[in-house]
């Protein structure tokens, strides 16, 4: 999982590796968007595509990746 977030966000390489060691809700939080990514992924290739639920993981992704961006760049 630390590798998915590294790969999103390479020039946090470091604080990454600060935070997955000493942050559990930033652990969690990285959790939660590698789940909903999958969700997604699973979602479009299904035999039934279901849009709206896509469009809901979609929303919920976006939220999530915005929520880390804001951990990223804090200084605390």
């Amino acid at each position: 999982m630390r590798l998915k977030i590294v790969q999103q966000f390479p020039d946090f390489e470091e604080r990454i590796d600060f935070l997955f060691q000493n942050d559990e809700n930033f652990r969690d939080l990285c959790s939660d968007y590698d789940l909903c990514t999958s969700m997604i992924l699973q979602r479009k290739i299904a035999e039934h595509k279901n849009k709206a639920e896509i469009n809901e993981y979609e929303t919920l992704q976006l939220i999530l990746k915005e929520d880390i961006i804001k951990v990223l760049q804090s200084q605390t």
